[in-house]
């Protein structure tokens, strides 16, 4: 049966919408951030498993114009995320409040100089096995997987930290200021990257980055006039997300990803109002929750464009993903605790440290799918990171476990001396 396009985009947003509440659900029940079943699913619902057992329901649902739609609604949720980056890396820049009295500044060099290194180092490997994408050049790929490896998945780390009971420990503040600072090191990376290979001209970056300041001026503005307005007029999130989708355009239709527009819009936003760092409320009002509800569309979107059907077939490709997650993880792990050791941090702590700042999830996935779009990076080495990003990720979870802390056994008590 043919259905016509907008009954297969509503079905195909309800069958998506609804399964991604189940994985996010499964993959807790695991102990595993709700990431990894969102990501595991928008993999199954791709070539790699629906396009196999059932093809003609996968062509039904998830090609043509219901994922075009799809994606564009997708585009969106990575535009809210990427100004919620961005938002946190200027909020991190102007405090050292969540580092716990550390500068976070030598962590978050460490744990992104290292596998940075160590992604320039395995780069003409990957070269070698079909790396390079078809707007792509050897040191613009080198530069991509150096960002790819250094990068920290600062949401998936908070919502770790808070469900190992970790996010008001030493280890735990050091790390997501860190991470948080460290990754805006890596979406320079991206940038040099994409300008390496000729997909970032410096005129049209120049006219983006004036026309998405232009929307946060405006925004900005905005907001603080709504902070002034009754409460029953105020306008909540819409010049916000106005502006975010201002900026997504603009960053697009210039040449540029679609999340650069929300990065830059996050980076200008003015400083929060409120004693912990967040955004004002009459600005951020909704949208968690409207990228809350996209982001299995970008999932989806990613899943899209992998087949591991084939893949995990081939002990070359499992070979290749092995040995990059060995690599990164070494890379991202050892130095970190260094440098938490250094700080006077107990070995336990400093290794718990390192294990926290190789999670990957959604972040990677973000960075690894717009190299994939941008032509930077061909599908073997896609598929191959992504599961790295999914490995990593999941291992974090067991060595935090093995890593707690033991409660010391009780000392018997001395008898009170006779008489």
């Amino acid at each position: 049966m043919s259905l016509d396009p907008t009954t297969r985009f509503l079905l195909a947003f309800a069958a998506v919408l609804a399964l991604d509440l189940g994985a996010a659900r499964l993959a807790r029940r695991f102990g595993q951030p709700a990431v990894i079943g969102e990501i595991a699913l928008g993999i199954a619902l791709g070539p790699s498993l629906l396009g196999r057992v059932l093809p003609d329901l996968h062509r039904q649902l998830f090609t043509g114009a219901p994922l075009t739609v799809l994606d564009g609604l997708a585009q969106l949720a990575l535009s809210l995320y990427a100004f919620e980056i961005g938002a946190r890396l200027a909020a991190e820049t102007r405090t050292r409040r969540g580092a716990g009295g550390r500068s976070p500044l030598p962590l978050a060099a460490v744990s992104v100089s290292v596998p940075a290194a160590t992604g320039l180092v395995l780069a003409p490997w990957l070269v070698r096995s079909g790396g390079v994408g078809p707007h792509g050049s050897p040191g613009s790929f080198a530069v991509f997987l150096a960002a790819a490896l250094g990068v920290t998945a600062v949401p998936v780390l908070a919502r770790l930290l808070h469900d190992r009971g970790l996010d008001d420990t030493p280890e735990g503040r050091l790390g997501l200021a860190a991470a948080a600072v460290g990754d805006g090191a890596c979406w320079a990376l991206l940038a040099l990257a994409l300008w390496l290979a000729g997909t970032l001209p410096a005129g049209r970056l120049a006219l983006a980055l004036a026309g998405v300041a232009g929307a946060g001026l405006l925004a900005r503005r905005r907001a603080r006039t709504a902070d002034r307005t009754p409460p029953g007029s105020r306008p909540g999130a819409a010049p916000l997300l106005g502006a975010v989708c201002l900026a997504a355009a603009l960053s697009s239709g210039l040449g540029l990803h679609t999340l650069f527009g929300g990065l830059v819009l996050g980076l200008l936003w003015p400083p929060a109002r409120g004693p912990h760092g967040e955004l004002p409320a009459t600005a951020a009002a909704g949208l968690g929750t409207l990228a809350t509800v996209l982001l299995p569309c970008f999932f989806l979107g990613a899943g899209q464009q992998v087949d591991l059907g084939a893949d995990l077939a081939d002990p070359g490709f499992l070979a290749l993903a092995g040995a990059v997650l060995a690599a990164s993880t070494a890379a991202k792990v050892l130095p970190a605790a260094a440098v938490g050791r250094r700080g006077g941090l107990p070995w336990r702590d400093s290794l718990r440290l390192g294990v926290l700042m190789n999670t990957k999830g959604l972040t990677e996935l973000v960075l690894l799918t717009a190299g994939r779009q941008a032509g930077l990076i061909g599908p073997r080495p896609y598929a191959a990171l992504l599961l790295v990003a999914v490995a990593a990720t999941v291992l974090a979870g067991p060595a935090l476990l093995l890593l707690r802390e033991r409660p010391r056994a009780a000392a018997e008590p001395v008898p009170a001396p006779a008489g």
